[in-house]
């Protein structure tokens, strides 16, 4: 508290207060001096670190250089079936991509034939609806020339 005893002895102007705050500033003052103990500043208390997870290797046996010792036959089995089984399907997934893009390129083919298709009839329509408007044009002009 000493900071705060020096702030009320010499920077306050207390002669300008009220007679009741300079009666308040005097006990806080005597309070200040009858309170003399030093207190130890607060300390956090100190945490144990968290210690790190040992992770142990897994030691396998090393019978000739480079070569690593299998567990058993069981293990080796299984290990030889999830290699198959991931081949076939690998082999599995190219065959339904290539039946995919063969079934696209046969729809693609399909689309483009009727639309040929149509293109030729409309063509054949619109031929033979020019000869028709031509034959009646022809038709016009004779009875009026008659």
């Amino acid at each position: 508290m000493h900071p705060v005893r020096v702030l009320l002895t010499k920077h306050m102007p207390v002669n300008e207060y009220p007679e009741k705050m300079q009666e308040w500033y005097h006990s806080a003052l005597k309070e200040l001096e009858n309170k003399v103990k030093h207190y130890t500043p607060l300390v956090c208390e100190k945490k144990k670190p968290v210690p790190l997870k040992q992770y142990t290797p897994k030691i396998v046996k090393v019978l000739e250089f480079g070569r690593k010792q299998a567990g058993s036959k069981k293990e080796q089995e299984r290990k030889q079936l999830i290699q198959r089984h991931k081949r076939e399907l690998k082999g599995a997934i190219r065959e339904i991509r290539k039946d995919n893009q063969y079934l696209a390129r046969m729809q693609l083919s399909e689309i483009m034939e009727r639309d040929a298709a149509r293109k030729r009839k409309v063509k054949e329509l619109l031929g033979s609806l020019a000869t028709q408007e031509g034959e009646w044009k022809a038709m016009k002009r004779k009875k009026l020339n008659n």
